[in-house]
């Protein structure tokens, strides 16, 4: 089994599949590449605010936005594994009501995605 698995929400494939290709191969890239890293949680940047806890991977102006959930020991002496769960992604335009993070925020305000 790999140390680092990383998974799709239904919702986040869904955002996925209507990007352009390229994106999509793209961000699928950058996100298989996390499997690679000692901590994917310091591979990608760390949101503020309401999306604090997630973290994001960049392609051109589109964004994927991930969380990372780690599982120990019960004595939290060793990690066993990581899962690197995508919830959102999309297409970074400040202001606009289709920014990813716009997307993402409305996502934990309605209890879907979890806040961290």
């Amino acid at each position: 089994m790999d140390r680092i698995t990383i998974q799709w929400t239904e919702i986040a494939k869904g955002a996925l599949a209507k990007l352009p290709p390229k994106v999509r191969r793209g961000l699928l890239e950058k996100a298989s590449e996390l499997r690679a890293v000692q901590d994917p949680a310091l591979a990608g940047k760390p949101l503020q605010g309401p999306l604090a806890g997630y973290f994001r991977i960049c392609y051109s102006r589109y964004r994927a936005i991930y969380t990372v959930e780690r599982l120990k020991l019960a004595d939290k002496s060793f990690e066993l594994h990581i899962n690197v769960l995508f919830v959102a992604a999309g297409v970074r335009k400040e202001g606009d009501k289709n920014d990813v993070y716009r997307l993402a925020q409305r996502l934990v305000k309605l209890g879907i995605i979890q806040p961290k």
